[in-house]
C-alpha cells in the first residue's frame, strides 16, 4: 500500500500563474536531485486554472475558497520511505537549499499538507 500526501501551494504575490508553475516544475528537479532514492514515486501537481492570471475557472463555490494555486500529491513507496524522504529535506542545509529556490515563487507561510487515506476509483462502464 502506498503513502500519498497532499500539498495545497500558493504563489507568491507578483508571480504570475505561468511563472510559478515554470518555476515549481523546475523545482521538483532540485528536489529530486537532493532526495534521491527517496523522492516519492511521482509528484504530480494539477495547476488551479486562471485564464486571466488572477480569478479561478470556478463551477462550483467561490474565489475565496482557491486561494491555492496548485495541488500536489507526492505517493510514496510507503510511510517510512516518506519519513526518510522528510528527513532529508529538513536537513538543515537541504532546507536552507529549499528554502532559497522556494523563495522566488512558492508562498511557504500558506502552505497546507495532509496524508490521504483510503482511495477509492469509480470508472465508467464501457
Amino acid at each position: 500500500m502506498t503513502f500519498n500526501v497532499l500539498i495545497f501551494g500558493h504563489r507568491l504575490p507578483g508571480v504570475s500563474p505561468a511563472q510559478f508553475k515554470q518555476r515549481y516544475d523546475e523545482h521538483m528537479s532540485l528536489i529530486q536531485e537532493i532526495t534521491g532514492a527517496y523522492f516519492p514515486l511521482s509528484h504530480t501537481r494539477r495547476y488551479i486554472q486562471r485564464a486571466d492570471g488572477h480569478n479561478a475557472k470556478v463551477i462550483a463555490g467561490s474565489q475565496e475558497d482557491f486561494d491555492f494555486d496548485v495541488i500536489a500529491e507526492m505517493v510514496f513507496e510507503s510511510e517510512e520511505i516518506f519519513k526518510g524522504f522528510y528527513e532529508i529535506v529538513t536537513k538543515e542545509d537541504n532546507a536552507k537549499v529549499i528554502d532559497e529556490d522556494e523563495k522566488k515563487f512558492f508562498d511557504r507561510k500558506r502552505v497546507r499538507v495532509v496524508v490521504l487515506g483510503e482511495t477509492e476509483v469509480t470508472e465508467r462502464k464501457v
